[in-house]
């Protein structure tokens, strides 16, 4: 169930992230509201650092991540460990990076190539 609510949400924000360039902040905190809840019912420490290392690279890069994209990472970090966190990052960072050179692309949404990771690496 847990995998399906962050897919669910994950399909949702990269819809948008396509269509909008940007996602939507209500998303992302109802994702980690209810990442929150869950992790204070399981017992499990959040995995926040990730989240914010990346709020801090979009902030030093002028924003070439997204801030959307730290606050989403922030929010799965209520859900998914930090060394599945990670992987799920840099999965998505170089699965964009390839998909920018294939296609001469200077920018690219991220979030479809976290959704994309993630599918590999939960449903496939």
């Amino acid at each position: 169930m847990r995998s399906l609510w962050i897919l669910l949400h994950l399909l949702y924000l990269s819809a948008e992230d396509v269509k909008e360039q940007q996602i939507s902040m209500p998303v992302i905190l109802g994702l980690g509201g209810t990442g929150a809840l869950y992790a204070a019912a399981a017992g499990h420490v959040p995995s926040l650092l990730p989240g914010c290392l990346v709020l801090l690279i979009g902030f030093f890069s002028k924003e070439r991540i997204g801030y959307g994209d730290g606050w989403l990472i922030l929010a799965l970090g209520m859900w998914i460990d930090t060394a599945e966190l990670l992987h799920l990052f840099f999965g998505g960072v170089m699965l964009c990076f390839l998909c920018a050179l294939c296609f001469q692309k200077k920018e690219l949404p991220l979030v479809p190539f976290l959704t994309a990771v993630y599918l590999m690496g939960r449903w496939i």
